[in-house]
Formats: structure tokens, sequence, C-alpha cells
């Protein structure tokens, strides 16, 4: 369990995919009746709004399940992510499609909320069979074209470790975990690149994209006003904290928090994440998401007080069980992003013994040395 009550995202097993879930009465003209009988298998679906689909696909791992959607436009489809490289993720999402009543030719568009595997492995396979256009925004572009990089990007990441105070072994084992995740890291040339601010027409209504940084950093939702409709990605999980990792010369978990403040302000009735059901009530799960970094904020500056640590020293302070490869890389990343969050506001100061980076409560004299 996550400081302040919240789960993070790798912590979660397969709570954040659960099936069952009561629509609240005012949807249910809109969402119908349980889902299409493949529970085991994955490509459940069901219609969330007129014209727009959830489509359930397996995961092999332990988040269980991804959302994606599928939106009807005028004579076409558009795809808002793709699922996970994996023959039962293409198999689930076949199934659904079927079932939907649309054929590969007539998905005409696939949009990425971001390129994290369980989101775009599927995307390559996707645009060979149905020749449609690929949109995502320019940012996740350029996130993507450092993680294709396989080579260069697996020596920086494990550079980053070993300064972060991980040892040799752990940083091996970390990249054996990792790099069947990275096969599904593959260059792509989008033809629209998006910036925020772009409309799409629909039958579920025109929504907006917005860039919501953070998670990733070309993160965007899709958002419909007429509706009060919030196609979330990661952005927004029920029952999850999403992960927010470091990335250089970013501060990701400022821009997680400022991306909440412009959700904030939206009216939204309806939020259809990529995991778990959708649900409602933005406004409260953006103040306890707000209170659990806070907490993070504050549980690391109580485990510096009076002692210099590197983000290594400081994970059992935080995650009270032990961590696959997987996911230990996860909280360092993770903390990462908050002790950079906090630097920047001139609240920790990093200080190089060796080759490691040991973090102190700042006393107000120390500058701002960014990690390279």
């Amino acid at each position: 369990m996550e400081a302040g009550g919240r789960r993070s995202e790798d912590q979660v097993e397969t709570a954040a995919a659960r099936l069952s879930w009561s629509a609240p009465s005012q949807w249910n003209s809109t969402l119908g009746s349980d889902l299409t009988p493949y529970l085991e298998i994955g490509g459940d679906y069901r219609q969330v709004l007129p014209g727009a689909y959830l489509i359930e696909l397996p995961l092999p791992y332990s988040l269980g399940r991804i959302n994606v959607y599928l939106l009807r436009r005028a004579d076409r489809f558009m795809l808002i992510d793709c699922g996970m490289d994996t023959e039962p993720c293409f198999q689930a999402l076949e199934r659904a499609l079927e079932g939907i009543g649309a054929p590969w030719a007539e998905i005409r568009e696939i949009l990425l909320t971001h390129v994290h595997p369980d989101h775009m492995g599927l995307t390559q396979r996707l645009l060979k069979l149905t020749g449609a256009r690929l949109l995502m925004h320019a940012e996740e572009l350029k996130y993507l074209d450092r993680l294709s990089a396989m080579d260069e990007y697996s020596a920086w990441s494990a550079d980053v470790l070993r300064e972060a105070g991980v040892g040799a072994r752990m940083i091996a084992r970390i990249g054996e975990a990792a790099h069947e995740i990275h096969k599904s890291f593959r260059r792509l040339e989008p033809h629209q690149r998006l910036h925020g601010g772009e409309k799409i027409q629909s039958e579920a209504g025109e929504l907006e994209v917005l860039w919501t940084p953070g998670h990733s950093p070309g993160h965007i939702c899709l958002y419909g006003t007429g509706r009060r409709v919030l196609f979330a990605g990661d952005q927004i999980l029920e029952h999850i904290s999403p992960n927010i990792g470091w990335h250089p010369e970013q501060d990701p978990l400022g821009d997680y928090l400022a991306s909440l403040d412009v959700l904030e302000r939206l009216e939204i009735d309806l939020i259809l994440p990529s995991h778990g059901a959708p649900f409602s009530g933005h406004r409260d799960w953006i103040r306890k998401t707000r209170e659990h970094h806070a907490e993070r904020c504050t549980r690391i500056l109580g485990l510096l007080n009076g002692r210099s640590a590197s983000a290594t020293d400081l994970v059992p302070g935080l995650w009270d069980r032990e961590l696959t490869p997987f996911h230990y890389r996860f909280a360092v990343f993770e903390i990462l992003a908050h002790l950079e969050h906090l630097e920047r506001q001139s609240k920790v100061a990093r200080v190089r013994q060796g080759e490691v980076v040991r973090w102190r409560v700042n006393g107000g004299t120390a500058g701002h040395n960014k990690q390279d």
C-alpha cells in the first residue's frame, strides 16, 4: 500500500483489472449489460458511449488487462491504443472487433495515448494490417526514438541506476527483466504529430486532445465537452497511482501535478481509463493523488533528516515488501522523480560520492545541478 492509502501501478495485482462493475444509474442506458463472453482470454467489449466501445485485452503481468477504445467516425473507426505485442492480445482484439462489426479495413486511424508497451506494442502490426494513419504526441515520438535505440537506452538506464546506488547484480537482473519489454519499442513515423488542442470529430461527440505529461513525456487524454467524458489513458486510474518515473532534463512529478490542475478545472462525468472500470469523481481522485505525492515527498525528507542517502537507500523506507527487479527499477526511478521535484523546490541537494549520487536536506546554499 502506498503512502496516503494509494497503490502504485507496480503494486497492484488483479485488483486493478476488476471486471465486476455496477454502472451508475444514469449510464445504464449507454453502457448496457455485462461484458461479452471472453472473460478469461480477453476480447470483452461494451459500448460506453454512442459510437464508442471499451475493449479489454489481456496483459502478461500484474495489471491483468488493458482497455483500448474504438471510436466510430462517420464511415470509419479510430482505435485508441493497441495493446501489447502478444498473440493473445492480438487475438482478443480481433475477436472484439468482429463482435462489434468493425473490420480491419475500416480502422483508418490509430491514436496512441503514450508509448508504454501495453499501449503501443501492436502498433506496427496493426498499421500494416489496416493501412491506418497514426497519431501521437510529438514529445512522445522523441521519447520513443530514445527507447527504440535499445543498446544506448539500456546503457543509459544502467548508468542512472548505478548513480542511484543500485548494485551491479541488481542492475544486471533489471536488464534481463527489461529485455523482452524493450522489444516492443520500435521506431514509428506518425502521419500526424499532435501538440494538444487538436479536435477529433466522432459519433461520441467532438473530442479535444489534451497534453498531460508526467506519466510519460507525451501522454495525451481526449476530452469531450458535450458528454463531459475523459478518455484518460494512464493519467487517472481509479485504484492506482500511476508510476511517475524520472526523465533527464525534466520534472515529471511537477509536470504530472500541473496536468492534474488542468483536468481538475474540467467538468467530467465519465472517466474512461486504460486500466480498470469506468468511473467518476475526478476532483476527489485528484485531491487524494496530490496528497499521496505530498506525503511521499514528506517521507523522503524525513528519511533524509540528519543524513545523506542514495535513491536506493530510500527504497526500503517507502516500500515495505520485496520488489522484483522489474518493479525495483520503477521504484528507483519514481524516487528520483520525487527527488528531482524536491530539488527544484530547493528542499534537497545532491552530493556526489564517487560514482554514486547521494541526497541531503538542503540548507539553502546548494546549487541546482542537473543529472545527465
